[in-house]
């Protein structure tokens, strides 16, 4: 099965940069661009008002919603059945709009979620209010009205998710995020990864989408990762994974059949100017279209 190339282009900080240059960067430091067959180039959505909303708690509520709605027209243009899609983000609120496109364009799906955050608060209860702090509970029917409307409602059912790395369990609980009990959904923090040890744990994620005959997204924020392995992204959270646990986690998961694609969020060209962050997170994503040619 061949595969596009897409990028989106946010931060929802409210900031000019960050993330925003994620996508450029990525094709700069990797040979992505040379191993598809599509490229549908990089779609902006910015968000550049670091205004709080009251009501929604979000901030730039407006064009987080713009973004959702646009993120959503575009990937729906984009995706298709026959072909697998490597998604260069960009912050995880991206990850709104392709959910919404996904359940739009093939149905049901899954997505196997590699994060250091769970990504279940909504506007309200995130500390930040930034709107990658909810885009799995967004997708799963608990977020901003209007955001939910601009994304079609519900994108994913319980049972299509399956958390991996999360490890801000206390401080989420501590600042009243849904947790993943409150769905009953599937997880394995860092220390339950290395117990089980990393291959069981990617090698059950994938047999429980496969199982259900889920399609399914492998979604990697890097904040995953150990800040000492990769320090440049603006949510730095202690006792991450290394590469070689990431590379073995995802190593099930990207030789799949069922697999869509692989998107990335959060990593921060401005914090890596020798490009050696970007290079590895290439050489990570080139290897995921190599396994699954």
């Amino acid at each position: 099965m061949p595969w596009a190339l897409a990028g989106v282009a946010i931060d929802s900080a409210g900031v000019v940069g960050g993330t925003e240059l994620t996508p450029a960067a990525l094709r700069k430091h990797s040979r992505l661009q040379r191993m598809v067959t599509v490229d549908h180039g990089d779609l902006a959505a910015p968000v550049h008002d670091k205004r709080r909303n009251p009501r929604s708690g979000l901030v730039g509520h407006r064009e987080v919603v713009a973004a959702t709605a646009n993120i959503r027209s575009a990937c729906i243009r984009w995706l298709e059945p026959e072909r697998r899609t490597v998604v260069l983000g960009g912050c995880c609120t991206l990850m709104i709009g392709l959910g919404a496109a996904t359940r739009d364009k093939i149905g049901a799906f899954g997505i196997a979620y590699i994060d250091g955050h769970l990504d279940l608060y909504d506007g309200q209860s995130s500390p930040s209010g930034e709107g990658a702090d909810v885009p799995l509970a967004t997708m799963l029917g608990h977020g901003d009205p209007e955001v939910l409307d601009a994304a079609g409602g519900p994108a994913l059912a319980p049972d299509g998710v399956y958390l991996l790395g999360a490890r801000d369990m206390l401080q989420a609980k501590g600042h009243g995020s849904l947790m993943p009990e409150d769905f009953n959904l599937r997880h394995l923090d860092t220390a339950a990864i290395r117990a089980n040890g990393a291959a069981k744990a990617g090698a059950a994620a994938r047999a429980h989408f496969e199982s259900l005959g889920l399609p399914f997204w492998l979604f990697l924020d890097v904040d995953a990762l150990d800040p000492a392995t990769f320090p440049a992204t603006d949510a730095l959270i202690g006792d991450g994974l290394d590469w070689d646990e990431l590379d073995v986690l995802a190593g099930p998961l990207a030789r799949s059949p069922n697999l869509l694609g692989v998107v990335s969020t959060c990593y921060n060209p401005e914090k890596d100017p020798d490009g050696v962050c970007g290079r590895r997170l290439g050489r990570f994503l080139e290897g995921v279209v190599e396994a699954n040619p």
